[in-house]
């Protein structure tokens, strides 16, 4: 007679347990799964989104660079640090400690980042220091001096990892036992152009394990490995990242975690589906990979994280098998995940005056990216299943055979999550009037459709209101990249 209470049950119930999985130690990690840093995407406001929808995945900040962090004091006051770090993560009396983050790095001078890293202990705290060695990218200072140009040079990149080394050990903030791990992102290979890309061979492993041999010697306890090789020019970002372009070879990783026992590895690059994420899932007890990363997959579709919290433990354990159970389950899980974070944005927000830690674009941006997930799948339910999608970018994107799969959220569910969403994007917006932000004085624009037919269109569009035609359309352009 009780059984409507056994979704709210279960959602708690995964909740604590959750909470009580990230205090284990990181040895203990065989499913661990991470959430991979993004440019542009992952801030704080975005964290939060997911960890309320995924508590015990592993959150990364952006690239941090060390002269944007911390540049030389004869040219910043003192302060700037602290104001920096508060930008990025929010002041330290509202970090959240229960959800320790990975701050990533960018540098190429060893005695900056043990400087910097030094200053940041006595005000913040973390799960890692990562050094970054694989992002490709000119724009964010990759290609030129460091980022993946850094695998070219592995004595170099041993120096950084050495030097936070020496920077955690003579920190008087930390307790031992709390001491951040230190670890290195990187490719499995490195080339100066596209046109000198060619098939890895054996030659290429020895290169990649002399590199992670270098840096486990040096200190580094952790390498997260994008099982792709990183090409310094002649090839964008986004086309770094293509399968089309750069091929994936896992086996170079499975090589590495095998090879390197007492280094934990994770296996990036290429996840995007439930089922891709359990097929490696299960064959990691054989390839000793430690855990796995995703970030594309997670800026397309951030309501999965509810299912990936669940595949990272014993399904039948936390969901019912029978379907109508589990699509309650996942719904009502979506609607408190929606309620929690437009609570926590509508605080944020009134805050931006005094601390202007976020601006309202950031902290609408995670609830947009929930409502082209929602679109996408009504879309497909509701429509031809060979249809192109549009992807609310004005572009199409087609359909690959072989990598669809049935969604998280069924018909029924993302046509009853609708109506949350359209209350919490109705909240940001009278928030928004009232925060004195960027549209607070035009007249309300939004066009929310309030008849009982969904209309995600319509939805997606409502966002333009609160944050402008420039910010929504450069959200558009970007998602259509991922």
């Amino acid at each position: 007679m009780y059984e409507f209470l056994y979704p709210v049950i279960c959602y708690y119930y995964l909740a604590l347990e959750s909470s009580a999985i990230n205090r284990v130690s990181m040895s203990d990690n065989r499913n661990e799964f991470h959430i991979a840093p993004m440019q542009c995407y992952t801030n704080a406001p975005l964290r939060k989104l997911c960890h309320i929808l995924s508590p015990s995945s592993v959150q990364w900040t952006e690239m941090e660079k060390v002269d944007d962090l911390y540049p030389k004091k004869e040219q910043y006051p003192d302060d700037y640090l602290v104001g920096a770090l508060e930008k990025r993560l929010g002041s330290s009396d509202i970090y959240d400690e229960e959800s320790r983050l990975v701050l990533q790095l960018g540098s190429n001078d060893p005695e900056r980042i043990e400087v910097c890293v030094e200053n940041i202990l006595k005000h913040y705290n973390f799960r890692e220091i990562n050094v970054n060695c694989g992002c490709p990218s000119i724009e964010s200072g990759g290609a030129a001096t460091y980022g993946a140009s850094l695998m070219k040079d592995a004595s170099l990149t041993g120096q950084l990892v050495s030097s936070i080394e020496k920077a955690l050990s003579g920190s008087k903030c930390l307790d031992f036992r709390d001491a951040p791990k230190i670890s290195v992102k990187c490719r499995i290979a490195v080339f100066d152009h596209l046109d000198n890309m060619r098939p890895l061979h054996d030659g290429d492993y020895g290169f990649l394990m002399n590199y992670i041999r270098t840096i486990r010697d040096a200190g580094a306890q952790h390498v997260v490995l994008h099982a792709r090789p990183a090409i310094l020019s002649g090839l964008s970002p986004v086309k770094n990242r293509k399968n089309d372009v750069v091929t994936l070879n896992y086996s170079f990783v499975e090589r590495i975690a095998s090879e390197f026992p007492d280094l934990k590895v994770t296996l990036n690059g290429g996840i995007k589906s439930f089922s891709q994420l359990k097929s490696l899932q299960k064959r990691s007890s054989s390839t000793k990979i430690s855990s796995f990363m995703a970030g594309r997959w997670i800026l397309r579709r951030p309501l999965d994280l509810m299912g990936i919290e669940q595949m990272m433990k014993d399904q039948n354990e936390y969901f019912p098998i029978e379907e109508g159970f589990r699509q309650e389950t996942y719904r009502n899980c979506a609607k408190n995940a929606i309620e929690e974070y437009t609570n926590y944005a509508i605080e944020m927000a009134r805050l931006i005056k005094d601390r202007k830690s976020f601006t309202i674009a950031e902290l609408c941006l995670p609830l947009y990216l929930i409502a082209e997930q929602l679109r996408d799948d009504y879309n497909c339910e509701s429509g031809d299943e060979n249809a192109a999608i549009d992807d609310g970018g004005g572009a199409i994107e087609a359909k690959v055979d072989g990598d669809e799969e049935e969604p998280l959220l069924n018909y029924e569910s993302v046509e009853s999550i609708y109506d949350t969403m359209q209350n919490s994007v109705k909240q940001i917006e009278a928030c928004a009037k009232g925060s004195g932000g960027k549209n607070s004085k035009k007249k309300s624009r939004a066009r929310i459709n309030e008849s009982s037919s969904p209309n995600f269109k319509r939805l997606t569009s409502s966002f333009t209101s609160i944050v402008g035609t420039k910010v929504a359309n450069k959200w558009k352009r970007n998602r259509s990249e991922l």
